[in-house]
């Protein structure tokens, strides 16, 4: 095929041209471009370091590259780069993942939520308004983890906490009422909410 220049392969081919150089430079001194034996970095994290690596990890998932560094200097006198632990822990399976939220639901709840359904499957819901609250939080979580199983992986928060709180009810028809508000609710505030927002839309 003859002799062609880097940019030619490069053009040709769409191999990257610093590779092309590479490749070519390596066939000028080596007379090949077979991977020399005996040239690999060994990875500097041993098998005692790895077992700790774990450990460390299923103490606290949250742990980050810079304490796992810390951490392996002061027990085990071993000096890496979080780079290095980072390319260790993707061998081992760990990823670092961001927890889905999901509802603290007990099986006693999701059980006796079931039973009342089906206690009143034939009741007349044209009759019945639904009212619930719930608290939105204006800042969600961002700490990631590490997971073996990060699709699997969730985490369960409380449902109240102390953001924006929303008042609503619904009946068959829709939308009852709505009612945004920031403060704590007790018994007085709750039969205003009912008083302002319900008894008047219900009877519409």
């Amino acid at each position: 095929m003859g002799i062609r220049s880097a940019r030619k392969i490069h053009r040709d081919t769409k191999i990257p041209l610093s590779t092309i150089s590479y490749q070519l430079k390596k066939l000028r001194t080596q007379g090949s471009l077979q991977h020399q034996a005996g040239n690999d970095q060994r990875c500097k994290i041993g098998a005692k370091c790895s077992r700790a690596l774990g450990q460390f990890i299923r103490r606290n998932n949250e742990v980050t590259l810079y304490e796992l560094v810390e951490k392996l200097h002061n027990q085990y006198k071993l000096t890496v780069s979080t780079s290095t632990i980072s390319r260790h822990l993707h061998r081992l399976q760990y990823e670092k993942c961001l927890p889905l939220n999901t509802s603290i639901l007990t099986p006693e709840y999701k059980e006796r939520r079931v039973e009342w359904t089906k206690q009143h499957l034939n009741d007349n819901w044209k009759s019945i308004v639904f009212t619930d609250e719930c608290s939105f939080q204006l800042f969600r979580n961002t700490i990631r983890h590490w997971s073996k199983n990060p699709k699997e992986d969730k985490k369960r928060i409380p449902k109240n906490r102390q953001k924006v709180h929303v008042w609503s009810s619904i009946n068959s028809h829709g939308k009852v009422g709505f009612h945004l508000f920031q403060s704590i609710m007790d018994s007085v505030y709750y039969i205003e909410i009912l008083e302002n927002n319900l008894i008047h839309n219900a009877k519409r």
